[in-house]
């Protein structure tokens, strides 16, 4: 198979070129393949929380939360030993299943492409949704600093430029997160819909024309990206609290299985139909400041930037 280009709609190009293979396994392969592919150019939560793959279900590591280093060491000597802390990182993947039809009736009218190419589109939909809601949640759980805004942006915009900066400050000044200057540049804040439109809003910052958006993306080369997900008074954080993640696999990831022990996509004939029934494993962990805490100074709330959802 050719290798996947990075947009949805080249891979549902490929997926016409794919679907008359008359060979049950390399059809079943080549479904997974584009949906999975699919799911992840949509799901957006991947600018902070990276996709790693594991060969199992259940993820048991240990890595070094904290290294100390002996300075100075005089000439000719060697440092002495230095403390190392450990901390767990327990993962357990859950499965998510979708499925879409090609039904009799299509392949009679020789519409079974169209119903094959949307079905993969669709089902790559869903599964992103799915993965997209599944990272910000436990993103938002985990997140290890927190603090009230200045004040609702849908009443006062003086207050955009100033939730955003003390989010940044937060995780820039925790000893836990070691967060460098540099690290400026992973930063990604997440916003409801509404906060993010008055986020870029025309307005005058030190006589220039330019958007609260722009201004700060500019300012600090941070990226500022809106969330469905955080929009609603149903959703994550009622709809109006904000996220501000050090993005990268030392603060969240999305954990994938990628082995080969099951099949993980099917064909079965369903009535008057041929379903496709595709499976994933997956979850989110936040990596953990310590083996004390379930949460990462790498990622902070500020709450309540909105009135009203």
């Amino acid at each position: 198979m050719s290798s996947l280009a990075g947009t949805l709609d080249d891979i549902i190009r490929q997926v016409a070129l794919q679907e008359t293979t008359s060979d049950i396994v390399v059809k079943r392969e080549v479904i997974r393949e584009f949906i999975y592919r699919g799911a992840a150019i949509l799901t957006d939560a991947h600018i902070f929380a990276p996709e790693v793959s594991y060969d199992g279900l259940d993820v048991q590591i240990e890595f070094p939360s904290d290294i100390e280093v002996d300075y100075p060491v005089a000439e000719g000597a060697v440092g002495k030993e230095g403390r190392i802390t450990w901390t767990p990182f327990n993962l357990v993947l859950e499965k998510a299943e979708g499925k879409f039809k090609i039904t009799d009736e299509a392949v009679i009218r020789q519409k079974q492409k169209m119903q094959y190419q949307t079905g993969v589109r669709k089902l790559a939909e869903a599964f992103a949704l799915k993965k997209n809601y599944n990272i910000l949640n436990t993103t938002f759980a985990g997140a290890g600093e927190t603090s009230a805004t200045g004040g609702a942006w849908d009443t006062n915009t003086d207050y955009v430029v100033s939730d955003i900066n003390n989010a940044i400050n937060k995780i820039l000044l925790a000893d836990a997160a070691k967060a460098t200057m540099q690290d400026y540049r992973k930063m990604v804040v997440c916003l409801p819909i509404k906060a993010y439109n008055i986020c870029s809003e025309l307005t005058t910052i030190n006589n220039i024309k330019t958007s609260f958006r722009d201004y700060m993306q500019t300012q600090y080369g941070l990226k500022i990206v809106p969330f469905k997900d955080l929009s609603t008074a149903t959703g994550i954080g009622l709809g109006v609290d904000m996220l501000v993640v050090l993005g990268g696999r030392d603060t969240v990831r999305h954990g994938v299985y990628r082995g080969g022990a099951v099949p993980l996509t099917e064909e079965k004939r369903d009535g008057a139909a041929m379903k496709h029934i595709v499976r994933q494993y997956f979850a989110t962990k936040v990596v953990p400041d310590s083996a004390a805490v379930a949460t990462s100074s790498r990622v902070c709330t500020i709450t309540a930037i909105l009135g009203t959802a």
